[in-house]
């Protein structure tokens, strides 16, 4: 008998808003459709968006599906100015014992020690702010897999995409690095090899009736937004790529990689590649085959 796992989402859903990506919507409807998961929760930090947005458009889509999953809202004083050129105001904030999503992690994983799995897809900040509050959570978590960072430039169509998960809270991103264990990077990188095409839309189109049709209107329309930005036919899921590695990391290869990035390398997301003898020991896995992972997702989502 298969084991569900358990697993809180911390992300910043942005589905629903004009002109922002719809991974972390599309990643939650992963889950929540996944048979092998048990989804305890939802907590939401800044990234694509401003916090207040996050959470109003995560309690928004959870709503709409008539869930009942707990949906806990985190701290940051944080605003986006420009998405396409990833531009954004940012405060360092220090009240974490006022953040309410912290707090849940916290509450869970020392109610189920080493069963839960966190899979965070926007800044770090909730993370780092559940270590302030209780330290020994990461000797307790059965594992973190954490879509952000760098280690080169991402281009499409010529055109440079900023890192918008590390560099938004670089001190966050810093402490997860370094002090949380059995961590997994799905880099901009990595993600980069497994672009969702026209194609793939066409595969969902040829199910017939398939479920969760708002899902493909938004993802057609966020195709066309991401064409019109970046003069691109495809789009990367960044957040669902991470949630199937979660779920399905035979999928996947491991690759054991060692980095040594500064808290000014992190403000650009950038993860410095070192020897083994200068880094931390961090996972950053890849796809073993990209259409595989398209076809896990659009199997559990919309088949």
């Amino acid at each position: 008998m298969c084991v569900m796992k358990k697993v809180i989402f911390d992300c910043d859903n942005t589905m629903g808003i004009k002109n922002r990506d719809i991974d972390d919507g599309l990643a939650l409807l992963y889950l929540i459709n996944n048979l092998d998961v048990e989804l305890k929760g939802v907590t939401c930090t800044y990234g694509n968006d401003r916090l207040d947005k996050v959470f109003t458009q995560t309690v928004k889509l959870i709503d709409d599906l008539s869930l009942e999953i707990p949906v806990f809202k985190g701290n940051g004083n944080y605003d986006m100015i420009d998405y396409v050129k990833c531009e954004f105001k940012t405060e360092e904030t220090k009240n974490y014992l006022d953040n309410d999503a912290a707090k849940f992690i916290v509450e869970m994983v020392n109610r189920y020690p080493n069963e839960i799995s966190i899979l965070a897809t926007g800044s770090l900040q909730n993370l780092y702010d559940a270590w302030q509050i209780d330290k020994s959570i990461v000797e307790k978590i059965k594992e973190v897999v954490v879509m952000g960072g760098i280690t080169e430039p991402l281009y499409f169509n010529n055109k440079v995409m900023n890192e918008l998960n590390f560099s938004v809270c670089s001190r966050a991103a810093e402490c997860v690095i370094n002090e949380f264990k059995n961590l997994s990077i799905l880099t901009g990188n990595s993600c980069m090899e497994i672009e969702f095409t026209q194609s793939d839309l066409k595969e969902i189109e040829n199910i017939g009736e398939f479920k969760n049709k708002f899902v493909f209107e938004k993802l057609c329309v966020w195709m066309d937004e991401f064409k019109e930005m970046y003069g691109y036919d495809s789009i990367v899921l960044w957040d669902v790529i991470a949630a199937i590695y979660l779920t399905d990391s035979d999928l996947f290869k491991d690759n054991t990689t060692y980095i040594n990035s500064t808290l000014e390398d992190l403000n650009t997301g950038k993860l410095v590649l070192v020897d083994n003898s200068l880094g931390i020991k961090i996972n950053i896995p890849s796809a073993k085959n990209s259409s595989q992972v398209n076809k896990k997702l659009i199997e559990v989502v919309f088949k």
